[in-house]
């Protein structure tokens, strides 16, 4: 046997950095995807701030290989005469071809997934959909970004062809022992580093908040981080921090959700019908009413004629940016925070929602959505917040009428809906989620002449769900039960915003929020301040008459009390608005502040600005209020009215 040679004793080694660095390139390739697919929703960095988001990115892609690659570093070095065989390298080569593949293809779908949630994927998204809402959508997508698919195919041929087998040259036991100890230990030493972020001992593991440090605008912090990391840093994790802003006595003086509705304001309200009306994808973005910018009618006119009837607000916001965030803002009161509890460890935690508190009130109860029964959970959230009745694709009961992606046609199914109420014994209280203006964006062939496509594809889909709300109020219309029906139609969340350099953090909130009542002038005008949909719940309390104790973390909009600030979650900040400020806090401090009449696009932070001192700090002592009062009672389960701290 002849004497390896120094370099040859160094192959194992040299095999491995060759590997990692493969991935590293690999990684910065689906971050130049990402910023290219998306490239309408980042503002546009100088020099400065690319080297820093693509640096700061090294750190997190490292930490992200570092976790995927741990079990493969491991085998690869481990003692063991056997591994030197063919059949196992065969496997490890396996192993790092699917494994660091899965992660490159989880970043590329990514930037498919991110403009409908404005962050990057947590592991929330494996219990968020039912399986087969799932499945429709990955086999819609690979078809529809080829371009992404054939990368993504790409990736996983070249880990497997450029891969280089680490292997230790034969040598006498002691020694090779010895060297695959060495590897070993330097192996893990490499690990621990990778994923901590850095070789500063005092640092924590590398989170995705770091990411905001590391860049001077808060939205290139998406940039920095990487799907994979930002997955496997969220298995089994529980959401929900303790927070200790205030001790008790004070925490219930500032803010508190348990709340008491007076009898005064209760006595003597209508027991009138109430209908929810919660749409997909509507923003107020594509409302002529509610953004005056948009040439011609808008692509909602139907709605827009409503809104000028109705009872409307100077602003309207949604409290999150997924359908499932909508369904808790709405239904209870409760915001997204952090995570959604729908889909987080918190979501066998007891609530009340509308349909609890109206069945008090002697409602009929009912919840309607198109969708494939199971769909995102809905049928069984809903009937944990009191409605008894639910009606989905299932209940339908004719598949003609089926998009073949998400559930029944808008048109049919709102008909089907208005047949049904008439069918309840009155009061009744009924919800109804659209479904057709999602992604994929498409409409029945009756109507794709009617509606063309535009310049974006959503286009036709609201111009359709609205065409199907003017059909299904034209059908209402001449129904016993419609004069005394109070009707509240919002958006559930924003979708693509046109021109996209109209999107910002506040915008991305806007959605329409307004009440239509028929025969009631209580429900006419536009009011100033601002209503979001936690508000929603409260407000149609106060008018049906509803006496003692509720839960609810909006306002009550009929009430004359100071309200709370609107609030949300983005880029893992907290983000409060009163219509005139809005307020980013990362959980310590206030890391912007905004103008917005004198700042829309939100451009002048003036988070450090002397001036605005006092308006940062009135802000922030109800926002940690409310935050406090969240994390205390997600984590305790106390998220109804009579679970005081």
């Amino acid at each position: 046997m002849s004497k390896p040679s120094f370099f040859s004793a160094l192959q194992p080694w040299g095999a491995l950095v060759y590997n990692l660095l493969l991935l590293v390139v690999c990684y910065l390739v689906c971050r130049l995807v990402f910023w290219a697919e998306n490239y309408a929703l980042f503002p546009c960095p100088d020099t400065s701030e690319a080297l820093s988001i693509v640096a700061g990115g090294v750190r997190f892609d490292l930490a992200a290989i570092a976790y995927a690659n741990a079990l493969y570093l491991l085998l690869t070095v481990l003692p063991l005469p056997f591994k030197e065989r063919s059949g196992w390298r065969w496997a490890m080569r396996l192993l790092f071809t699917v494994v660091n593949g899965l992660c490159l293809a989880a970043n590329l779908a990514d930037a498919v997934y991110f403009p409908f949630i404005k962050r990057r994927t947590t592991a929330a998204v494996f219990s968020e959909f039912h399986n087969d809402d799932l499945t429709s959508i990955v086999t819609y997508e690979l078809v529809h970004h080829w371009y992404l698919t054939l990368l993504g195919l790409l990736f996983f041929l070249l880990l497997w062809k450029a891969y280089r087998t680490p292997h230790f040259e034969p040598l006498p036991r002691r020694r090779y022992y010895a060297n695959t100890v060495a590897a070993l230990l330097v192996g893990a030493v490499a690990v621990f580093f990778g994923i901590r972020g850095g070789f500063d001992l005092e640092l924590r593991p590398i989170h995705n908040g770091i990411a905001r440090q590391l860049v001077r605008q808060p939205a290139h912090a998406t940039l920095v981080l990487n799907t994979p990391f930002s997955i496997l840093r969220t298995i089994g994790k529980h959401p929900y921090p303790d927070i200790h802003y205030f001790d008790e006595a004070e925490l219930q003086r500032i803010f508190t959700p348990v709340r008491q509705m007076a009898a005064a304001e209760a006595a003597g309200q209508r027991r009138d019908n109430i209908v929810v009306l919660l749409l997909e994808s509507f923003s107020n973005n594509y409302s002529k009413r509610m953004n005056p910018a948009l040439q011609g009618q808008g692509y909602m006119p139907f709605l827009d004629s409503l809104m000028s009837e109705g009872l409307t607000f100077r602003t309207s916001l949604a409290n999150g940016l997924r359908s499932i965030d909508a369904q808790a803002s709405v239904l209870t009161s409760i915001p997204m925070l952090v995570e959604n509890f729908m889909v987080s460890q918190a979501a066998m935690n007891e609530v009340e929602g509308l349909g609890t508190y109206m069945k008090r009130l002697g409602y009929t109860t009912a919840y309607f959505h198109g969708a494939d029964n199971g769909s995102l959970g809905i049928d069984g959230f809903v009937r944990s917040c009191g409605f008894d009745r639910y009606y989905g694709r299932d209940e339908y009961g004719d598949d003609a009428d089926w998009d073949h992606h998400w559930g029944i046609w808008d048109e049919p199914f709102l008909q089907f809906f208005g047949r049904t109420l008439g069918t309840f014994p009155e009061p009744f209280c009924a919800a109804l989620f659209t479904l057709t203006s999602h992604h994929p964006y498409q409409i029945p062939p009756a109507y794709r002449d009617t509606f063309p496509e535009e310049a974006l594809p959503i286009f036709k889909t609201i111009r359709y769900t609205d065409h199907s709300l003017r059909r299904f109020f034209d059908y209402a219309r001449r129904q016993p039960w419609y004069a005394h029906t109070l009707f509240v139609l919002t958006g559930d969340h924003t979708n693509q915003l046109y021109p996209a350099s109209a999107g910002n953090d506040f915008s991305r909130f806007e959605v329409p929020l307004f009440f239509f009542h028929p025969t009631d002038s209580l429900w006419r005008g536009q009011r100033d301040g601002v209503a979001q949909q936690t508000d929603i719940l409260p407000t149609l309390l106060h008018y049906v008459g509803y006496e003692g104790p509720y839960f609810a973390f909006g306002n009550d909009l009929l009430s004359q009390q100071p309200p709370t600030p609107a609030i949300s979650y983005i880029n893992d900040l907290y983000q409060t608005t009163d219509g005139q400020w809005l307020m980013q806090f990362d959980g310590d401090t206030c890391t912007a502040l905004y103008d917005l009449p004198h700042d829309p696009m939100m451009q002048a932070n003036l988070a450090s600005a002397p001036q605005a001192r006092q308006q940062r700090l009135r802000m922030e002592r109800p926002l940690k209020a409310i935050i406090q009062q969240y994390m205390t009672r997600m984590n305790a389960n106390r998220l109804k009215s009579e679970s005081p701290l």
